[in-house]
């Protein structure tokens, strides 16, 4: 398992108390020393898995002395080795059992809701990523189609709701729906706007696939959604590009552009659908995701919040995809 290091600055003569704060905590090392003026500095390596129960104790309790802060890094390695998965011989197993091998919400939260913002940079990678799609989907090739999957910005906004939506986080999830709600209509207008430069071919394999709503895109999306929490979780960045492939956000709503700028209304709404229903089951099967891992806040009256606000957003995602269900199934154009 990872090992992160958690490094506490507060003034001099203060904070005497957190070793025996953390008592009953799994940790692989304590140490303290002075750091500049009349100042503290005190460390602490742990297991990734044992960071949020440290961080939860320590934020209270920082947050009364002026002049302190934590801060979280990730340990590459450290010598000598240390075994922190190996529980202490004073505690008790079933407090180092049965834990969830995830990182800690802190910087879970950190990672996913970075750049959640509807600045320069995250419309110029929609931009771009929707005229490579277009490109690939007009000449129907498919590693560059790819390359725009890869690309995958409309991904974290939606991871971002998700993870607002089971923590009840109102201002992440503003922020998250901004985000996503720019990032569709930009790509859906950049599309439209090539599409109406360029005849396209509704004909062409790559953008017929796209508009054939089917049971399995569904599958798809749910499972892709649920491993992108995963690999966001488990701090694994590298398996995102597998997820982001996946998932693909970007193709069926640029080809819903391409098929609208055509003046193809009706193969345009199909393409339009799956986008919805990509959008719909990543949400979703985040939000179950993220409650499966154990992602919840400290507070026991703010997981009170958070249940609510988890339980209605499940009930919107769940009554858009039966409407989006209804939508397909009535026309008949839903299969396997």
């Amino acid at each position: 398992m990872e090992q992160r290091l958690v490094e506490i600055v507060l003034p001099e003569g203060k904070g005497d108390d957190i070793s025996e704060l953390l008592h009953d905590q799994h940790l692989a090392g304590y140490w303290r020393d002075a750091v500049g003026v009349n100042q503290a500095r005190v460390r602490i390596l742990l297991s990734s898995v044992d960071v949020e129960p440290v961080l939860d104790i320590l934020e209270p309790y920082l947050e009364k002395l002026p002049d302190s802060n934590a801060m979280l890094f990730i340990v590459e390695a450290s010598i000598p080795r240390v075994a922190p998965d190996e529980a202490p011989q004073d505690s008790e197993p079933e407090k180092n059992s049965g834990k969830v091998k995830r990182i800690s919400r802190q910087e879970l939260y950190d990672d996913v809701s970075a750049n959640v913002e509807v600045s320069s940079t995250y419309l110029t990678m929609v931009i771009l990523s929707a005229i490579i799609a277009s490109i690939g989907l007009i000449r129907n090739d498919m590693a560059i189609i790819i390359g725009a999957m890869v690309l995958a910005p409309l991904l974290r906004p939606n991871v971002a709701l998700a993870l607002a939506s089971t923590l009840g986080d109102k201002e992440l999830a503003f922020k998250a729906l901004r985000a996503a709600a720019a990032g569709l209509v930009l790509a859906l207008a950049i599309g439209a706007i090539i599409g109406f430069i360029y005849t396209v071919d509704p004909g062409i394999s790559a953008i017929k696939a796209r508009t054939q709503f089917a049971l399995s895109d569904i599958v798809l999306a749910l499972a892709s959604g649920a491993a992108g929490v995963l690999a966001f979780t488990s701090g694994g960045q590298l398996s995102l590009i597998g997820v982001m492939v996946a998932v693909a956000l970007m193709p069926p709503l640029v080809t819903a552009g391409l098929l609208f700028g055509s003046h193809l209304p009706i193969v345009a709404f199909k393409a339009l659908e799956l986008a919805c229903a990509n959008v719909i089951c990543v949400n979703l099967a985040g939000i179950v995701t993220f409650s499966l891992q154990g992602v919840r806040p400290a507070t026991w009256w703010k997981k009170s919040k958070a249940g609510k606000a988890q339980q209605r957003a499940l009930f919107i995602w769940l009554f858009l995809l039966f409407v989006l269900f209804l939508l397909v199934y009535g026309g008949g154009g839903l299969t396997l």
